[in-house]
C-alpha cells in the first residue's frame, strides 16, 4: 500500500463513521450552560457573550434545547 493511503485511510474511516449523525465531539456531552440567579451581576460582558455563543452552537451542532 502507498504511504498516502495508509495515512489517509484512518482519517476517512473516522469521518465516515459520523456521517449523517449528530456531532458528538467534546461540546455535546457537556450540555448547555445554565447560570445561577446571581450570575448576571458577576459575569463580565465577554463571559456572557461566550455563554450565549456556547449555547447557540450547542443548539445547532448537538441539538440542545435553549435553557429557560
Amino acid at each position: 500500500m502507498d504511504a498516502k493511503v495508509i495515512l489517509t485511510l484512518p482519517l476517512l474511516l473516522g469521518l465516515a463513521t459520523c456521517g449523517g449523525q449528530s456531532y458528538t465531539g467534546s461540546l455535546c456531552p457537556v450540555g448547555p450552560f445554565i447560570a445561577d440567579p446571581g450570575a448576571a451581576q458577576r459575569l463580565t460582558r465577554a463571559e456572557k457573550e461566550y455563554v450565549v455563543t456556547l449555547n447557540e452552537s450547542g443548539e445547532k451542532i448537538c441539538g440542545w434545547t435553549a435553557p429557560a
